[in-house]
């Protein structure tokens, strides 16, 4: 049966309208089903400890492709509101810390290890460029660094998160792992710092955005830090992590040479 125009497109994905409330996330051919298991237990971890408002009704096959099937959330996505809607961006960066606070107050046995998650990436293709002695001093810094239980979202960004203009939630649960509150802070920092914007945009809509996230993301910190006493020495070994992560799981194809450069610089710290 034809499912018609997505509704959004993802790198990753695209979402299609299923039936009543429900909508089907899509995955490419190209994703590890290993990934879209991964999405499907965080997802269900976090509805059921109650810090997502997002429902996973299971899994499909659409000839070749997996999909997901989830409970429709309300709202636009916090950057199709900043577009559209310029003032509402000076609320996101207060809304951004809220909800990742509670996300990290949040504590689970089911969602992988994020030091874990590090490890192996560092045994992907993606990763072989670095020497033995360079995955190892990799290694040893990983390992030297805190351990936690705490949710992660490690692609916690204003276009993950949906609003209502009354009620907000955090989307798309593929990367989530357990750890250290201060790594997802970190990727949060990557990913709005130095992160690819959305491909395909308009080129004037894409400068527009990209003043706007680097506003989003001093006042974001700050919310975040005067509301936990984080501080940057906590959250700047963490760079490393999720630079590894970064392009060992995601592997963007036009960030490949800039984050070979930027994990080399930082092992070299």
């Amino acid at each position: 049966e034809d499912l018609g125009e997505p509704l959004f497109v993802s790198r990753s994905s695209k979402i299609y309208k299923w039936e009543d409330n429900i909508l089907l996330k899509l995955f490419n051919e190209n994703i590890d089903p290993e990934l879209i298991k991964n999405e499907q237990i965080n997802t269900t971890e976090t509805y059921k400890k109650g810090v997502s408002m997002v429902k996973c009704l299971g899994q499909v096959d659409i000839g070749t492709q997996k999909g997901l099937l989830l409970l429709r959330v309300g709202g636009e996505t916090l950057i199709s509101l900043a577009g559209s809607k310029p003032v509402t961006a000076f609320g996101v960066p207060k809304l951004m810390a809220k909800l990742q606070e509670e996300i990290h107050g949040t504590g689970t046995e089911i969602i992988r290890s994020y030091k874990d998650m590090v490890i192996d990436a560092l045994s992907s293709e993606p990763l072989s460029f670095l020497t033995f002695e360079e995955k190892q001093k990799a290694i040893n810094h990983i390992e030297l660094l805190p351990d936690g239980n705490s949710i992660l979202h490690l692609d916690y960004h204003p276009d993950n998160i949906m609003s209502d203009g009354e009620a907000a939630t955090i989307i798309d649960w593929m990367t989530a792992a357990s750890g250290c509150p201060a790594a997802d802070v970190a990727a949060t920092l990557y990913l709005l710092r130095e992160g690819e914007m959305i491909p395909g945009l308009n080129r004037a809509v894409a400068l527009v955005l990209e003043v706007i996230r680097k506003m989003i993301c001093s006042k974001y910190y700050a919310a975040y830090k005067a509301d936990t006493g984080l501080t940057d020495e906590e959250v700047k070994p963490w760079r490393l992590p999720f630079l590894i992560v970064r392009l060992g799981v995601w592997n963007i194809e036009t960030e490949v040479k800039i984050l070979q450069k930027k994990i080399r610089e930082e092992l070299k710290e």
